[in-house]
């Protein structure tokens, strides 16, 4: 290697230890959100297959968590969602770098990190995306490297592992295929007649059959949530969601790599960017997946981070385009200086804003305020102790009482309230809301007695504790409000509640 691609090699390697030991720090001192506590959750029990994702999450966080015995410290439950940055980053380097150049390779690192997507969604928080990114953009390595050695058998079954282990970590996975079979289509029928192709598939197929199997068991349970949430068929037009949509791919994947990507792709025409199959492979999965979601918007309400592995898979044309402008690393510094200030605005933030960005006061108090997510739940935590603990010494509560809720996102209550007392949290509800606790009542049923209980209930996400568990409880009592400050002006409370008089049956899925 010349002493120039040595150099580009290096300050890649720089960017990664730079910014993966910043994103460090925040894993560390932000505390878990909802999302993150509920896939906490699936650690507790692996399985082959959750409610709603596949199960590489699950192993990603016991890998960091040395087994769960570090899962007292969110940092590292999030350490799996950093290190898979790190890697991801080195795999889009590696993927450029053999479509174009090393400082095509460069470029494409210093995107990838600028995107909020890759950097914050997968790189810091702890979601599906994290493990999901590894694989997919060594997915696109191993394409790359499939359209400059197509009679190489060994980036071919690379391909398929990788692609199949992609699609075990979040379902979008799948088009990565669609991509390469719109490529094969178009470009190379040929390759219809290609054995390799079909073992790829095999073995992509093969790796991905838990999923099958899961779903057959419980009657593809999965897709009867999912499928209403996509589905378009009888579905009025909502141009409210469609510009949310719009706003939330440029926003998601950092404007500037927004901009870069649609420079790119107007680029198109040149002869040298149609030269590299790859790319076209590439483009095609992620228009494919940004225009599905975009004509799912105009019916239904999408999230925003469901359109990051698109645009992941349209920044090598992005880096591919700006290698030759002059101003090329001028665009790259600025997309990643706009990512680590809004990071930096963001996090104060979240420890100091006075108060909070939504309602003030009364029961909602901190309603749409989403920086809540993240603050305030560790020192209730630690609030509720001393109330449960005097319960218990009065002996109000037998053994073994349970914490309940009534949606998934319930574990953010377990993580904070219940996991330092070892309490038991139950769903109570339908599966539709409870999702993976309908699992893990089965397995929790036996060591809790149900004959009382507690609940907590955020102001920000308030709702009627009597009447929502008053087909299970005959006496319902409010025992306490846990409130929260930031910035010494009042943040959200946490309502604790006291149930006794059983009168229900714990929904349990076996």
């Amino acid at each position: 290697m010349n002493l120039q691609n040595d150099s580009y090699k290096k300050k890649v390697l720089f960017l990664i230890a730079a910014i993966g030991i910043f994103r460090l720090i925040l894993a560390f001192t932000i505390e878990l959100g909802n999302d993150e506590s509920y896939y906490w959750l699936y650690s507790q029990h692996l399985k082959s297959n959750y409610f709603d994702h596949p199960p590489m999450i699950a192993l990603w966080i016991r890998a960091t968590t040395l087994n769960l015995w570090l899962q007292n410290y969110p940092g590292f439950i999030r350490l799996s969602s950093v290190l898979s940055c790190c890697i991801a980053s080195w795999f889009m380097y590696k993927c450029v770098a053999q479509l174009k150049n090393e400082r095509a390779g460069f470029i494409a690192a210093c995107l990838y990190n600028a995107s909020f997507y890759a950097g914050v969604t997968a790189g810091i928080f702890v979601m599906p995306d994290s493990p999901q990114m590894v694989f997919w953009t060594c997915s696109l390595y191993m394409l790359a490297l499939v359209s400059q050695n197509e009679t190489s058998w060994k980036y071919w079954l690379c391909f398929g592992i990788t692609s199949g282990l992609c699609i075990m970590s979040k379902l979008h996975g799948l088009y990565i295929w669609i991509g390469f079979g719109c490529f094969i289509l178009f470009y190379k029928r040929k390759w219809l007649l290609n054995i390799k192709i079909y073992t790829a598939l095999a073995i992509s197929i093969t790796i991905c059959l838990p999923i099958l199997l899961w779903n057959i068991k419980y009657n593809f349970i999965t897709y009867k949530f999912d499928g209403p949430r996509i589905n378009i068929e009888g579905a009025t037009h909502n141009w409210q969601y469609l510009f949310n949509e719009i706003l939330g791919q440029i926003f998601i994947n950092n404007p500037v790599n927004f901009v870069l990507i649609i420079l790119g792709l107007f680029a198109l025409r040149k002869r040298s960017l149609q030269r590299l199959p790859a790319l076209i492979i590439f483009n095609f999965t992620g228009l494919f997946l940004a225009l599905t979601l975009l004509v799912i918007s105009v019916y239904r309400q999408t999230l925003p981070h469901w359109s990051g592995p698109a645009y992941v898979s349209l920044l090598p044309l992005a880096a591919v385009y700006l290698e030759k402008k002059v101003a090329n690393s001028l665009m790259a510094k600025s997309a990643l200086a706009l990512h680590i200030f809004t990071l930096i605005i963001l996090s104060f933030a979240i420890y100091y804003y006075p108060g909070n960005f939504g309602i003030t006061s009364g029961k909602f108090i901190g309603y749409s305020d989403m920086s809540l997510d993240w603050y305030g739940w560790k020192q209730s935590g630690e609030k509720f102790d001393s109330i449960y603990s005097d319960y218990k010494q009065k002996n109000i509560t037998p053994q073994n009482t349970p914490v309940i809720c009534d949606k998934w996102w319930g574990a953010h209550i377990e993580y904070y309230f219940c996991r330092p007392l070892n309490i038991k949290l139950i769903g109570l509800g339908n599966i539709m809301n409870l999702h993976e606790y309908e699992w893990m009542n089965a397995i929790r049923e036996d060591s809790v007695n149900m004959q009382q209980a507690f609940c907590i209930v955020p102001s920000d996400e308030y709702y009627d504790a009597k009447k929502m568990y008053n087909a299970y409880y005959n006496s319902i009592d409010s025992i306490a409000t846990v409130k929260t400050f930031r910035g010494n002006k009042p943040a959200h409370d946490f309502y604790i509640y006291h149930l006794s008089g059983w009168k229900g049956i714990v929904p349990i899925m076996r």
